[in-house]
């Protein structure tokens, strides 16, 4: 196996190099600019989208039964309204893009089946909990996800979570969080990145897979220099997760032999074999599920000394890091934004 963006100068833990003189301070405030950044992000995003709601609520609540318009709200207040507020917050932040570094197809493809087994044992995890919160809470919480995936029309949601979403999500979450923090070493800059593209989602049903596979894409660029690559994972997850999942199990919901229990000798039997594909493309498709999770654990444990990330770059000890990083008021108040998203997601009846 072609092993090229395993090795690298620093693994994690090592020692860092030679230390410099550093402004802790001045790190910390550069650092906010980002926090504050995010927080105004998501701020800004649910704003401007629960104001066209309720302007289209007003005007033509028909709307609400369009697949397309449901679809389009997200991104017009991400891209159109939040994303400049972002740049121009974080505008004075240096921004330094990875060194470009090769990456082979097979080492892609092994990185996309880790991560394809990641977001099943995130999502799972997710479920897991929100129905523990749910007996606690005794509310019967959904995953508002489902409610946008329109059987009848998955070209429509096809474009916007196979497309739009990844190139938005990986240019914010990845190219622009990453080029800016990568200084502050390899793991460091991935985690950071990593949690605030879980946070963002603003539900424990998505924080747990989006958090974990937001580590691997993140490790990905910060490796490679190349968003194409994340862009890509983060595509074939999306396709895989919501599209290929919605279609396999619109063929279950229509199935004649699991919802009509009245049907004669001969009907079962024509039932059957008109059902038999469906039926068993989702048997192989969760086969291939629970082989990726497996996969997702196992591989990574043993390439463990391959996988390799430098350390800081200006010189900053551990503890000096996750100091710049979090000890500074951009952080805290994106943190509280976040939590306060997730705590209001919690309310019975949102």
């Amino acid at each position: 196996m072609n092993n090229e963006i395993f090795d690298f100068e620093n693994r994690v833990g090592e020692d860092q190099p030679e230390a410099l003189t550093v402004d802790i301070r001045e790190e910390k405030r550069n650092f906010s600019r980002l926090g504050f950044g995010l927080a105004l992000y998501t701020l800004v995003y649910l704003a401007v989208a629960l104001v066209i709601q309720i302007v289209v609520l007003a005007v033509n609540s028909d709307l609400f039964n369009s697949t397309l318009f449901m679809n389009m709200i997200s991104p017009i207040s991400l891209y159109l309204f939040a994303l400049p507020i972002l740049l121009l917050v974080i505008g004075r932040m240096k921004a330094e893009r990875p060194e470009k570094k090769r990456m082979s197809v097979s080492v892609w493809l092994l990185i996309l089946l880790i991560s394809f087994g990641l977001m099943y044992i995130g999502a799972y995890t997710g479920n897991i909990f929100m129905a523990i919160v749910s007996k606690i809470a005794k509310y019967d919480y959904s995953n508002g996800l489902t409610s946008l995936i329109d059987y009848d029309k998955l070209w429509i949601t096809a474009i916007f979570v196979v497309i739009v979403a990844p190139i938005g999500e990986e240019l914010v979450f990845r190219k622009l969080i990453i080029d800016r923090t990568k200084k502050y070493g390899g793991f460091a800059s991935i985690f950071f990145s990593a949690l605030a593209f879980g946070l963002m989602h603003g539900n424990f049903y998505q924080f747990f897979y989006a958090f974990a596979v937001g580590l691997v894409f993140g490790y990905v660029y910060y490796n490679t220099g190349k968003i194409w690559l994340s862009i890509g994972l983060h595509a074939a997850l999306n396709f895989i997760g919501s599209i290929l999942t919605a279609y396999l199990s619109s063929g279950i919901e229509n199935s004649e032999l699991l919802n009509n229990p009245e049907l004669t000798e001969s009907e079962m039997m024509q039932a059957l074999v008109t059902d038999s594909l469906p039926l068993f493309a989702l048997f192989v498709f969760f086969s291939v599920v629970i082989a990726a999770m497996v996969c997702a654990i196992v591989i990574p444990i043993v390439l463990r000394k391959r996988i390799t990330l430098k350390g800081s770059e200006i010189g900053l000890t551990k503890g000096q890091t996750w100091s710049v990083m979090f000890a500074n008021c951009g952080a805290i108040v994106m943190l509280v934004v976040y939590l306060l998203e997730f705590a209001l997601n919690l309310i019975p009846g949102q």
